[in-house]
């Protein structure tokens, strides 16, 4: 029989699902020991989207230092060997690094610079996305592709914000002018499919499996029936990982690098960027595009950079599915709590 859930499973449901997601966003604000603290930060916005920014642009201080001329006589045998400095290292080098740099250049705030720039355009994106999937005989997919690269030039403004120095300007008068967006029009473009592609065939996957039926089917299936859907639910789990990495990661990788090859030289970056990437961009004032190309982006960015991204990208995503699996732990034990075996009985609707 159908049972009402009682308000103090309500509440307790509720407050729990408000930690988790507290837990997500503001860990990064918590002045506690590092070593628990990196568990939490790395699932945060700061983590999830700053972070692999400044890693995706910061270059190697060699690559934009000024190596002075020799002034000693080369025929000279004395100090022939000289040691030589360690090699610094990245500011993003590991998370803890790059929050204590974010912080010692915009303060607390300094953790989610460009965060209101990012809602503003998720909400355009997704309000675009809406109105053209009215329109009749529209494949799927193609409705949000189209409405991220009309949106195009916002994320070239979030991208300078938060690889810039603060500034007194707020987002709006920082917006970038018309013509950038044709310069980044392609390769966002490229990120929007390669995004919805995964997106796709997750959810073709998901269907085939099984896993859109409702919470009282799956509840009432048998132990052998369950445990195939869970093996399943994981199989579908690897399958986004390897399609993110391959697909959806370089496109990222490439978009802001084309994306902070644009930014004014006025401006300048909290981590060393080389501006030319390697010689690669030439000043539209001497005839060059004043772009960096997709191909020359991707090349540029060498093998340890991407050793490093993969690497960075790997602990936010086992921590993150660490985190969801213990909260979602915490439901299921908060739900047997509530209605014991018959848990699916409070469940709203249908299941």
């Amino acid at each position: 029989p159908k049972q009402n859930l009682p308000a103090w499973g309500a509440a307790l449901l509720a407050v729990t699902i408000l930690v988790f997601f507290g837990i997500m966003f503001t860990a990064s604000l918590l002045d506690i020991p590092s070593w628990k603290r990196t568990n939490h930060q790395q699932i945060t916005y700061t983590f999830g989207r700053i972070l692999p920014t400044l890693l995706v642009i910061e270059s190697p201080q060699e690559a934009i230092g000024f190596e002075p001329l020799a002034t000693e006589d080369p025929d000279s045998t004395i100090n022939k060997d000289p040691e030589q400095p360690p090699r610094p290292a990245y500011i993003t080098s590991s998370f803890r690094r790059t929050i204590k740099h974010l912080k010692a250049v915009g303060g607390v705030r300094g953790c989610f610079r460009g965060f209101a720039l990012f809602a503003v355009n998720g909400i355009l994106v997704a309000w675009l996305s809406t109105m053209l999937m009215s329109i009749p005989f529209v494949p799927a997919g193609v409705p949000g592709v189209i409405a991220t690269v009309i949106c195009a030039q916002f994320p070239i403004a979030w991208t300078h914000i938060v690889i810039s120095e603060p500034s007194p300007k707020s987002w709006f008068r920082r917006f970038p002018s018309p013509k950038l967006w044709v310069k980044v029009a392609i390769p966002t473009a490229v990120l929007a499919i390669a995004e919805q592609i995964t997106a796709l065939v997750l959810l073709k996957l998901v269907v085939i499996a099984g896993l859109n039926r409702d919470a009282k089917t799956i509840a009432h299936l048998s132990p052998h029936e369950q445990t195939m859907m869970s093996l399943a639910g994981f199989g579908i789990l690897a399958v986004s990982v390897v399609l993110t990495f391959l697909l959806v990661l370089p496109a990222n990788v490439i978009l802001t690098r084309v994306q902070a090859s644009l930014l004014s030289d006025a401006e300048e970056t909290i981590v060393p960027f080389d501006r030319s990437f390697g010689g690669k961009v030439i000043p539209e004032i001497v005839g060059g595009s004043g772009v960096l190309s997709m191909l020359d982006a991707w090349k540029s960015f060498d093998w340890s950079s991407r050793i490093r991204l993969v690497k960075a990208y790997a602990k936010i995503y086992a921590l993150a599915i660490l985190l969801s699996f213990f909260f979602s732990f915490c439901l299921a034990a908060e739900m047997f709590l509530i209605a014991g075996k018959d848990w699916a009985s409070v469940l709203p609707g249908d299941g």
